[in-house]
């Protein structure tokens, strides 16, 4: 049998992930990128936040404003009647009840979820921070007890029924994030960073030094699932783990990539940004999703796709691809394929035109030949059977079953009717499986009997 077709690609088409996030496993590479700035209706292409509520719009806090995006176009959200400039808009939050929460730089705003379908402003209610206090709301947090926090220029609040209460005062508060321990992990613009316990300020004044920056060189401290604490400082992007601190290049090259935020996503992947880069954390470290992206937000809503708020560069909205293609280039020993089977765990299996049988790991393809004990590479047909067993199906070879990591050959001497298995099928009997072969000269049956 002769090859006709040279240059074969696999495609491999994914399932939806409903609930998840970016697949961590794919190259940052094969992610399809949007772009939606002022031209597709953003208020500006400065973005501070973006959120979603729970009836699927999409809300985007800008320094001109709120919008809400439906999938297909921008609506501006006026607080103010007429056409008269909107204020800045820094942070947004959704409650557990489904309202939506707004900081913006007059008074923080309440969109009841009655009033989210069709905005109805007048439903909106208007918190100020008390008599003396700035109304100018930088960053919200919703903590894990249902309590709204608000930093603003002039001190942490905390909303009590109905008000906002300081509880730091005479202090502008740049970020908020929560420990696991229930602690907020604040920064204060001009002194870095501090913990509240609930009662009172934790400082820990050796973490600069630690982290080899000023005090005030600190812009966020944020901790993930897996307990390790993330620093983004002026010097770039750190870690601790264990109570070991890790420096992640390039930390301190002549203060050149200064990192501002680090998001973890549902699915428990990192993402930071540099000023210079958009990165992604796997494996071996911090690797650039996207240069020059300088992200003021990250976002990763209920359809997996990854949305990232910028300096000045407008929205960019990151998905999986539906469609990956496999080449040489991800290990696959050549690019005419035979043969394709996707195992019980989601492995992906592929056999090709005399180069043998390939699994992807990971990144790469690892390719079983005649070395690993595969006699016969010219693959025609794979089935798995009920015990997870691989079964090939050769053009000369007949049939190799793989099991732990050992290939055993059935052939004319074990009965088969013919050295060419064009199709497997693993069918099942009464509770047995058995695995049927159409070789050239017929049909078989193994009864995969041990050697």
């Amino acid at each position: 049998m002769r090859k006709t077709t040279v240059g074969v690609l696999l495609v491999l088409t994914t399932v939806a992930r409903h609930g998840l996030a970016l697949d961590p496993r794919q190259p940052a590479s094969s992610y399809l990128r949007k772009d939606f700035t002022v031209e597709d209706g953003l208020p500006d292409n400065k973005v501070n936040a973006v959120v979603q509520t729970r009836n699927g719009l999409l809300w985007v806090a800008t320094d001109r404003g709120l919008a809400m995006f439906d999938g297909e176009r921008f609506v501006q959200v006026r607080f103010g009647g007429g056409v008269s400039k909107e204020t800045r808009v820094h942070a947004l939050v959704t409650s557990p009840d489904g309202d939506l929460w707004g900081g913006t730089d007059a008074r923080l705003a309440k969109i009841p979820q009655t009033a989210q379908d069709h905005f109805d402003r007048s439903l909106v209610k208007l918190y100020h921070t008390g008599a003396g206090l700035s109304d100018v709301i930088d960053c919200l947090h919703i903590s894990r007890d249902g309590t709204l926090w608000a930093g603003t220029n002039q001190g942490l609040c905390r909303l009590d029924r109905g008000s906002l209460v300081s509880v730091i005062p005479g202090e502008a508060i740049s970020v908020i994030e929560e420990a696991s321990n229930g602690h907020l992990l604040v920064i204060i613009i001009g002194q870095g960073f501090v913990e509240w316990n609930g009662s009172r300020i934790i400082s820990d004044p050796g973490l600069a030094s630690r982290l080899g920056v000023r005090t005030n060189e600190i812009t966020q401290v944020f901790e993930d699932r897996h307990g390790v604490t993330w620093y983004s400082t002026a010097a770039g992007i750190a870690r601790r783990v264990s109570g070991s601190v890790e420096m992640l290049r390039p930390y301190g090259a002549s203060r050149v990539a200064p990192a501002f935020r680090v998001y973890e996503d549902p699915q428990g992947t990192v993402w930071a940004d540099t000023g210079t880069a958009f990165l992604r954390d796997d494996a071996t470290g911090l690797k650039p999703v996207s240069p020059e992206l300088h992200a003021r937000c990250m976002y990763s809503d209920p359809d997996g796709d990854l949305w990232v708020g910028t300096e000045g560069n407008g929205l960019v909205r990151f998905k999986d691809r539906t469609i990956r293609m496999y080449t040489m280039a991800d290990g696959l020993p050549s690019n005419f394929t035979t043969a394709v089977l996707s195992s019980h765990d989601g492995t992906l299996w592929v056999g090709s035109y005399c180069d043998g049988l390939s699994r992807l790991d990971g990144q790469r393809f690892k390719t079983y030949n005649e070395k690993d004990g595969l006699s016969n590479s010219c693959v025609w047909s794979l089935a798995e059977d009920g015990n997870h067993d691989i079964w090939i199906g050769t053009w000369g070879g007949g049939l190799y079953r793989f099991r732990d990591g050992r290939f055993t050959q059935y052939s004319t001497p074990e009965g088969l009717a013919g050295v060419v298995a064009l199709c497997i099928v693993a069918a099942r009997d009464q509770e047995d499986v058995r695995r049927m072969a159409l070789p050239a000269g017929g049909i078989a049956r193994c009864d995969g009997a041990e050697d």
